[in-house]
């Protein structure tokens, strides 16, 4: 009878990909490598790319199966329904059973969009996760583009994310649109400020970009319910679009607070990514709430989690004492705007130029290259 550990990854997340790339430093510490997804990995960085045009769907992804199993892991295909503790044991939704000895979760964020009536049961709202949706929303409007058609896209949220999608949908227009012909793009934000997150003066310029882009930013717009085409908004305003995408910011799978462990829109863990509640449970990235510290989420951070979790399953394995993550106070944030600009941001500095897309095409191609099986 074998007694090799058993190290189990639901979800094929940014910090996820890393382990299964240096599957082999635990097989070192005497333990196997399983990797549970439904299948198919997209980058979050070159979403909005794809969005607009400028890469193919294709090449916004990464197999997982391909890269564990590449470096002597395993893959099994499948969502997890439910997570039996005590006998440590993994139940999938088709029935399957897995064992573990180490759990680690990297299954990333969604939208909550049943918060505006109405969407979640209408085809044509589209929130901005799985980043599969963005695909196909891409098909949906090139299409009508290509036949001459401009139906209103209305973008809800003007964080970060939806400033690029308008972005890249009025890119997405210019590409495949007759000349003349451009869909109205308005942008809804709920409050006074654009993309809070950045330094006032990047504020103040992407607004100008925007507008300069032909989308149509509109202040203190709290959408409410979607009905016969149109938004409503909490003060009755009424505003068309055949089309709704939903970029109100990413929250946790909900699932996640049904495992009897400690969740705080997120698993809660301690600064060696560990579950509070259950020595044997790590979660990483967007689906993990690290105590004491409110992370953006952002792929970044997943990333720089990465080395720490491998770390700490090696040193898991082995009896050893658990690095700690030390969350970077700033990062480089780059938002293509689907012009051939880009908006660079990194604390209060900021760059809005040519340079800026450049660099960012450049670390994500390096990024998705890193995990592509030749």
């Amino acid at each position: 009878m074998s007694t090799q550990a058993k190290v189990v990854l639901v979800g094929a997340g940014h910090a996820h990909l890393h382990v299964v790339a240096h599957a082999d430093a635990l097989a070192e510490a005497g333990a196997s490598v399983t990797l549970v997804d439904p299948g198919t990995f997209w980058y979050s960085g070159r979403a909005t790319g794809m969005l607009g045009g400028r890469f193919a769907p294709e090449d916004d992804q990464i197999d997982p199966r391909a890269v564990v199993e590449n470096h002597g892991g395993a893959f099994v295909a499948g969502h997890v329904e439910t997570v039996d503790r005590e006998r440590q044991r993994l139940h999938l939704a088709d029935g399957q059973t897995l064992a573990y000895d180490w759990l680690s979760f990297n299954v990333g964020s969604g939208v909550n969009s049943s918060a505006i009536d109405g969407c979640t049961a209408e085809a044509n709202c589209w929130p901005v996760k799985p980043i599969a949706n963005l695909a196909s929303l891409r098909a949906t409007l090139s299409q009508a583009f290509v036949a001459g058609d401009a139906p209103p896209v209305a973008v809800i949220g003007g964080g970060n994310t939806g400033c690029e999608i308008a972005a890249n949908i009025a890119a997405l227009a210019r590409r495949h649109a007759p000349t003349g012909t451009r869909p109205a793009i308005p942008l809804l934000q709920s409050g006074e400020t654009l993309a809070p997150s950045l330094p006032s003066g990047a504020r103040k310029r992407l607004a100008e970009k925007l507008t300069a882009l032909g989308i149509e930013i509109q202040y203190n717009r709290r959408v409410t319910e979607r009905r016969d085409g149109e938004l409503i908004c909490d003060d009755g305003q009424r505003i068309a679009a055949a089309h709704v995408v939903i970029a109100t910011g990413l929250v946790a799978p909900p699932w996640l607070a049904n495992l009897d462990l400690a969740f705080d829109d997120g698993l809660v863990v301690d600064d060696t990514l560990r579950s509070v509640d259950d020595p044997q449970v790590f979660a990483v990235g967007d689906c993990a709430h690290i105590r004491g510290h409110a992370l953006a989420r952002l792929g970044v951070f997943g990333v720089r989690q990465a080395p720490v979790l491998l770390a700490n399953l090696r040193a898991s394995l082995r009896g050893q004492t658990l690095d700690r993550y030390d969350p970077q106070s700033k990062w480089l944030s780059i938002l293509d705007l689907g012009d051939g600009t880009g908006l660079a941001t990194r604390g209060q500095r900021w760059w809005l130029g040519r340079t800026s897309v450049w660099l960012k095409h450049w670390l994500d191609r390096r990024f998705i290259e890193s995990y592509r099986v030749s």
